[in-house]
């Protein structure tokens, strides 16, 4: 599995172009059964997500799909064969223009595949800009029909804690580095239509929030 606290070098850095983004996951995106639905697990580095997803998983029998799992690897290894190496994996017009819109849209191909039966499938990634896109999500709603989309973000923590969290996993986390990352990572605005939870208490209330958020079936 790969490791993602090598992910993210560079992000705070960059210039962000979301529409390539936009454009190859919504042309990736195929409907689902009637009674499936889509979670998409959003938020910055380092909040919890991948945990959140796995928790579903064990405690609601969730289908999990995470983006990282399926191309950090690939962006690693992109980000190896250019000079500043995984320091820069998310920066450049090269990751946003190329590589990017190839990491997103397979993760939402292979979760579309995943969407038969009663089925709750998680996708699990960080989507930054795109979140501010509202022609993004709302496609995504259109084009899964008559599968149901449910967005969850979590928010980050107080600094402090957050730069612990990245500490304790092996991600960069020195000031004031980190400082202007936390900044830059959460300037994007996020769509109106999700549902915003704290990442800032424990595992289970996180879990819980999730649980309340995501439809049962009838």
């Amino acid at each position: 599995m790969t490791d993602v606290a090598g992910l993210g070098g560079g992000y705070g850095d960059s210039e962000p172009d979301a529409a390539p983004t936009v454009a190859a996951v919504l042309d990736a995106v195929r409907p689902g059964d009637r009674e499936a639905q889509l979670v998409v697990i959003s938020g910055p580095p380092g909040v919890g997500k991948s945990l959140l997803a796995s928790s579903l998983c064990k405690t609601c029998g969730t289908t999990s799909i995470d983006k990282d799992w399926s191309a950090g690897g690939f962006i690693l290894e992109a980000s190896a064969q250019v000079e500043d190496g995984q320091n820069a994996a998310y920066d450049g017009p090269r990751y946003w223009q190329r590589l990017r819109p190839l990491e997103y849209a397979g993760a939402m191909t292979t979760a579309c595949a995943n969407l038969v039966g009663r089925r709750t499938v998680t996708l699990t990634g960080g989507w930054g800009p795109e979140l501010a896109i509202d022609a993004l999500w709302t496609g995504l709603e259109e084009r899964l029909a008559p599968t149901r989309l449910v967005v969850l973000h979590l928010d980050a923590p107080t600094v402090e804690i957050w730069r612990q969290r990245m500490a304790k996993r092996g991600s960069r986390s020195d000031l004031p580095w980190f400082g202007r990352f936390a900044e830059v990572v959460t300037s994007h605005s996020v769509w109106s239509g999700a549902h915003r939870l704290a990442s800032d208490g424990p595992p289970h209330a996180i879990l819980q929030a999730a649980i309340a958020a995501i439809p049962t079936h009838p």
